[in-house]
């Protein structure tokens, strides 16, 4: 298979990083100092796109859904006019992300949005039956916070690293860093609302599911960046031999704590772990990169 080829114009964002190596899970392993620099560009750029994927599909499946649901039920004006704010807002952001991976992958993209992302259809229609009822599982509001409180952090990472970072990634994530502040305000809300209203059984099965559901989506390496991976050996052959270590180690951060800290961590998720310190039933699970601060710390 070629490498990737460029639309007109962008040809020197090939030698541009597309986000901060700390971010890409091969940058934690032993592996990764053995590729060449253009082997570790390629590499980033490529997962940079997958992790834009990642975006559109938290925003589009679970964001602006979750948000059509909110607005079947009567709210207040205040709530109804925020919650539509809100869902514009994602439809925004996620046509912003769509256009970058567009304009810097079009072979992947022209005709979708997922490359890397690959969902089966029985286990999409579940998840989108579960978010279209949010009273019944509002773990999706503990899961909106994190993954949007995280995604502050990230965005920040992107302006402090901006000169080694392609132009139009930083002002992307700019521009996503600034809705994103106003978004975890309305997590909080809305866990204030619809996570302390549902019983305490309720409450207590949605926590579990809910640390099942970052474990497994949102937190190690798993399908998706493997394809990375894989995609990465089809442009580049020379590193073939490589390829079953590179996926070896990449599975292995699933228990290498360092690795786990560096995705959700009272640093990265300030106001989700203060929220996890108040709350007896997430307090009491294994979350990545969660330790209970003592009662009388808090």
């Amino acid at each position: 298979m070629p490498a990737m080829v460029f639309p007109e114009g962008v040809c020197a964002a090939q030698e541009k990083l597309f986000i901060p190596e700390e971010l890409t899970p091969l940058f934690h392993t032993p592996v990764y100092p053995r590729l060449t620099a253009e082997q570790r560009r390629r590499y980033n750029q490529l997962h940079a796109l997958w992790f834009n994927e990642q975006i559109m599909f938290f925003e589009t499946v679970l964001g602006r859904r979750i948000l059509d649901a909110l607005l079947r039920e009567p709210w207040p004006e205040r709530i109804a006019d925020g919650l539509r704010q809100f869902r514009a807002e994602e439809e925004r952001h996620t046509e912003m992300f769509r256009r970058l991976n567009r304009r810097y992958a079009p072979r992947f993209y022209d005709a979708r949005d997922h490359h890397f992302i690959r969902v089966p259809a029985l286990w999409r229609t579940l998840f989108e039956w579960m978010v279209d009822h949010p009273g019944w599982f509002p773990l999706f509001f503990w899961l909106m916070l994190i993954q949007e409180e995280r995604s502050l952090f990230f965005s920040r990472c992107y302006l402090a690293r901006a000169e080694a970072i392609e132009p139009r990634f930083v002002k992307a994530h700019r521009l996503h860093l600034a809705d994103e502040m106003g978004h975890v305000s309305w997590d909080e809300e809305l866990i204030d609302v619809l996570w302390e209203r549902a019983h305490p059984l309720l409450r207590k099965l949605n926590a579990r599911l809910f640390a099942w559901m970052l474990g497994e989506l949102f937190s190690t390496p798993k399908r998706g960046q493997l394809c990375v991976i894989d995609e990465l050996a089809r442009e580049l052959p020379e590193i073939r031999p490589l390829q079953p270590e590179m996926r070896r180690q990449l599975l292995a951060l699933a228990t290498d704590e360092a690795y786990r800290s560096s995705l959700y961590s009272r640093e990265i998720v300030p106001k989700t772990f203060a929220r996890f310190d108040g709350s007896p039933e997430l307090r009491a699970l294994d979350l990545c990169g969660y330790r209970p601060l003592p009662a009388g710390v808090r």
